[in-house]
């Protein structure tokens, strides 16, 4: 067995062409990789869509639910600032004119006209601590509404960035259901033809009418989704979607998504707006309480009034009177209305506290649910979209192998649905991913704040004068999450039961030979040559985080396929490889996306696809540091082993 390596360093950066440098040497153990340089931070809101952002920002400055919380935010403090009233002088004025007269044994007067007034000052000197807590209960109610305010931002954020994807979704969608029918419908009519020119069945004309008819209404489905988000687009907006949508950029991710399940819960359970109004509410009712207590006490008020008239009493003439007073009022008994007020108000504040736990319990369910759905599906994309690279190679294979007559037209119906499967499947998981992120967030209470949108005219907490800071973990519920199932594959594979194997049937007694001639000595076993390496360090496959050959690539693999087609080929291995820019996720797709394309080239050569291994390792094992740009150049590349079958 032969064996030789060549390695085509994929110089993403560069677009020119220069002079091709090969160099041959013996293989040699891939060296231990280097540390991996931290990546650069990511600047994933600015890379977002501008018509997403400014659908979000308008949004949230004009969805009438993010409004109706508006205005009750500012209700709230036009109560607070009615509740501290308690605290300055109340002054009124009463004046009066009329006729009166009076009815009495000895003094019984006729009718007369009388005028009087008073002007009144009362300041409360002390209520039993009411006003202050009434004051303390508004302030709490009104960090409510605030919290109440921005935990509707978020959902309506979240709204309006699920509206924005999911038109640009179904606009994806609607052209992939178009190009399978434009390729059913010619499918279709060459089956027709052959069945018409009587080289064909008319069973397969029958079965490609009914594919053809499916495809037709997958068509006709994706355009009313497309129709019905486009609807809720205008529900959420108030105003038409835009006929065309910048699709997202694959494997974006937005700031501030944590790392791990536990980082989520920690970062985002005290920060949920839910989670502080139901807190705020609990303080709020608290205060409540002790407000109600101030009933068992004495309201002591300092009073000035004074009083003036004319012809009062049935006493002509003018009269004056002032009076200065300090004036304490004690309830003895009011039907027990305040031992009854006292008692609501520790059943509201137990109910609060009720209600605090439950906020707690359904934010970390959607957190949790969200961040998985991240995880599961940062996974899924790779293998998603390995299998839509895989179809589209398969695809264009069956329609080479169907130019030679080793296919028939129904296969290539096949392969084409197989593609259009694939490649739906593929689109929902990479949209549905960007979603778990804006769902993670949106839980947290972050969401605004990853995309830098917020509403102008929106208060600070200090300026709130909140006296907290985060919330402390005895407030909050467990920072606990079910357990993630992890199938161990190997092991499945390992224990599964083994399968009974055909037997052979045994083969023909060998017929009596002759004694054995004496032979000649065998010749000494020829040392198999040692495995060449070749690379090429000057020109790129692919430009900049892209998965297409470029012409001058095409060119440099017409030399593997030139190789290939001198030898008796055994298999190719196609291994995609890139630097530490970028997340790993998005690395590891970019790898096995630009092996496929390799592998896709070549089959288009005629390299038999059987005969084709691919995989991606992203950034796992670079050749070179990735501190430099010449090193991370290095480190793009694709490593193409071609092995030869044994000569016998």
């Amino acid at each position: 067995m032969q064996t030789f390596s060549l390695s085509v360093v994929a110089l993403a950066a560069l677009f020119g062409v220069g002079g091709l440098q090969a160099q041959v040497t013996p293989a040699q153990p891939a060296p231990a990789a280097p540390a991996a340089a931290p990546a650069p931070a990511a600047t994933a809101a600015a890379a977002l869509p501008a018509p997403m952002i400014e659908a979000v920002r308008q949004a949230i400055l004009s969805n009438p639910e993010v409004q109706a919380r508006w205005y009750n935010f500012t209700a709230s403090q036009a109560e607070r600032d009615a509740g501290m009233a308690g605290w300055r002088p109340q002054v009124d004025l009463n004046y009066g004119v009329g006729r009166e007269t009076n009815r009495a044994p000895g003094n019984n007067t006729g009718w007369y006209t009388r005028h009087g007034g008073s002007l009144t000052l009362n300041q409360m000197l002390f209520d039993g601590g009411f006003t202050r807590n009434e004051v303390q209960r508004l302030e709490y109610a009104e960090l409510v509404r605030y919290y109440e305010l921005m935990e509707v931002v978020e959902s309506v954020a979240l709204e309006a960035a699920r509206a924005y994807v999911d038109v640009a979704r179904y606009s994806a969608l609607t052209e992939e259901a178009k190009q399978n029918y434009v390729e059913h419908r010619i499918l279709s009519g060459q089956i027709e033809e052959r069945v018409g020119a009587g080289v064909g069945r008319r069973v397969d004309a029958d079965q490609s009418t009914g594919r053809l008819a499916l495809a037709e209404s997958n068509l006709l489905t994706e355009i009313s989704n497309l129709h019905d988000v486009s609807a809720r687009f205008q529900r959420i907006m108030g105003t038409l979607a835009p006929t065309t949508l910048p699709p997202l950029r694959e494997g974006l991710r937005l700031p501030g998504v944590p790392a791990t399940m536990t980082d989520a819960l920690r970062q985002g359970l005290p920060n949920s707006p839910t989670i502080n109004a139901a807190f705020e509410n609990v303080r709020s009712s608290r205060s409540q309480i002790e407000a109600r207590q101030s009933a068992f006490w004495p309201r002591v008020d300092f009073r000035v009034r004074q009083s003036w008239g004319r012809d009062l009493n049935n006493v002509p003439g003018r009269t004056r009177d002032t009076v200065a007073e300090v004036v304490l009022n004690y309830n003895l008994y009011r039907g027990g209305a305040d031992q009854a007020r006292e008692r609501q108000a520790v059943e509201q504040n137990a109910q609060a506290r009720q209600l605090q736990e439950l906020a707690c319990r359904n934010v970390r369910q959607t957190l949790t649910i969200a961040f998985n759905d991240v995880q599961r599906l940062n996974e899924q994309l790779g293998f998603l979209n390995q299998h839509r690279l895989s179809t589209e190679v398969a695809r264009d294979a069956y329609r080479q192998q169907f130019d030679i007559g080793q296919r028939t037209l129904l296969d290539l119906l096949d392969s084409q649905n197989e593609y259009f499967e694939a490649s739906r499947a593929f689109l929902n998981a990479q949209y549905n991913q960007f979603l778990a992120q804006a769902r993670t967030l949106a839980a947290m209470g972050q969401l605004t704040a990853a995309l830098g949108v917020n509403r102008p005219d929106q208060p600070t907490l200090e300026q709130l004068g909140q006296d907290r800071g985060a919330l402390p973990p005895e407030e909050l519920c467990p920072f606990e999450a079910p357990a993630l199932l992890v199938v161990d594959k190997a092991r499945a594979v390992a224990e599964a039961p083994v399968r009974a194997r055909p037997v052979l049937p045994a083969a023909a007694p060998a017929a009596a030979v002759a004694p054995a001639a004496v032979q000649a000595p065998a010749p000494a076993p020829v040392a198999a040559p040692a495995p060449q390496q070749i690379t090429f360090a000057a020109d790129a496959l692919f430009d900049f985080d892209r998965a297409v050959l470029r012409p001058d690539g095409r060119q440099r693999l017409d030399e593997v396929v030139a190789r290939i087609r001198a030898i008796n080929l055994d298999v190719v291995i196609a291994v995609g490889h890139t630097d530490s820019m970028g997340s790993e996720a998005h690395n590891q797709r970019l790898s096995l996306r630009r092996a496929e394309a390799v592998k896709a080239y070549l089959v288009n050569q005629g390299v038999s696809a059987e005969r084709i291994r691919t995989e991606g390792r992203g950034e796992a094992q670079p050749v070179a540091s990735n501190d430099t740009a010449q090193g991370r150049a290095q480190n793009r590349r694709v490593d193409i082993t071609v092995v030869e079958q044994p000569r016998r």
